[in-house]
Parts: C-alpha cells; sequence; structure tokens
C-alpha cells in the first residue's frame, strides 16, 4: 500500500497526465514498453555481473532497449 501512495504521490506532483511521453498510450503498450524495458535492464546487469565494462557495449544494450520498446 505505501508502494502505491509513493507511485500516486509522484503520479499527481509531477502530473503526469498531461507532461508524460507515455500519457497517450494504452494500458496494453505501457504493459508491452515496460517489459521491453525491463528485459533491457536484466540484459545490462548482467552484462555487468558477468564483467562487462565496455560503455559502448552498455549503450548499445540501452539503445536497443529503447528502440525494442518502440516497435
Amino acid at each position: 500500500m505505501i508502494l502505491k501512495h509513493l507511485f500516486d504521490e509522484y503520479y499527481d506532483e509531477h502530473d503526469l497526465d498531461e507532461n508524460s511521453l507515455y500519457s497517450d498510450m494504452s494500458k496494453k503498450q505501457l504493459v508491452i514498453e515496460a517489459d521491453y524495458m525491463n528485459n533491457s535492464l536484466h540484459d545490462i546487469l548482467k552484462y555487468i555481473e558477468n564483467g562487462g565494462a565496455d560503455l559502448n557495449v552498455l549503450k548499445g544494450k540501452v539503445m536497443d532497449g529503447i528502440y525494442e520498446s518502440r516497435i
């Protein structure tokens, strides 16, 4: 319940109905977006945990996650 309150408070304080890049997306689109971004973050963490430190690889993984979520 506390987490929901924090999300609601942040949402309201930043007027995300109007100011968010995602405000015009459907729930289905938002779930897809969140799923792609979650998978990308897990991929990045796995890379780092396995000793990866090349910033170009990390940047590529970030850009791939952003691109894939918008397809």
